[in-house]
């Protein structure tokens, strides 16, 4: 009923030198832990029996270069256009364990050959991007939106990552 009024009040509440600083870093953490994540060695992957819905391989650094950007995107307006301060930072906790994650993943998976290890990061990548979307729909829902085919394609990928472990048991 008072949306307008609500509009009126919800102000940008940083300046132009912290946007330029936090886009740049929320964007710099995502790529560099997303790309040091992934493996030159692709021989173990290649070994393995894959379902039949996976992806060629160039199709797994162009989604992730897309969803990279998209998860940056959501960080930049979480940061800098919010309702609350708090789940500001507590995006922002989210977003650094998250980046982690996205990492672990990819060590797991392709540089420990760990493919049962590798689903339980995954598992607890969907709790967590789950936990993004519902703290940055309480302050920038253009943030929450952003993560949505994050969250998809991790759960494919949580489907590829089971259907290998039981396809090469």
């Amino acid at each position: 009923m008072f949306h307008w009024l609500r509009q009126l009040f919800h102000k940008e509440q940083t300046s132009r030198t912290e946007k330029i600083i936090s886009g740049a870093v929320a964007f710099a953490y995502i790529f560099i832990l997303g790309y040091a994540g992934s493996s030159k060695n692709m021989a173990f992957y290649e070994s393995l029996a894959k379902p039949s819905l996976t992806p060629p391989n160039w199709v797994f650094p162009v989604v992730w270069t897309i969803l990279f950007s998209l998860i940056g995107l959501s960080g930049y307006y979480v940061w800098n256009h919010f309702e609350k301060d708090l789940y500001r930072k507590i995006f922002a906790a989210l977003y650094f364990i998250n980046g982690i994650l996205v990492y672990m993943w990819s060590y797991v998976f392709f540089g420990n050959n760990n493919i049962n290890g590798a689903l339980y990061v995954i598992i607890g990548m969907i709790i967590l991007i789950e936990s993004m979307i519902l703290v940055s729909f309480r302050t920038n829902r253009k943030a929450a939106y952003l993560l949505l085919p994050y969250f998809m394609w991790v759960l494919f990928a949580t489907y590829l990552n089971a259907s290998i472990i039981a396809l090469n048991s």
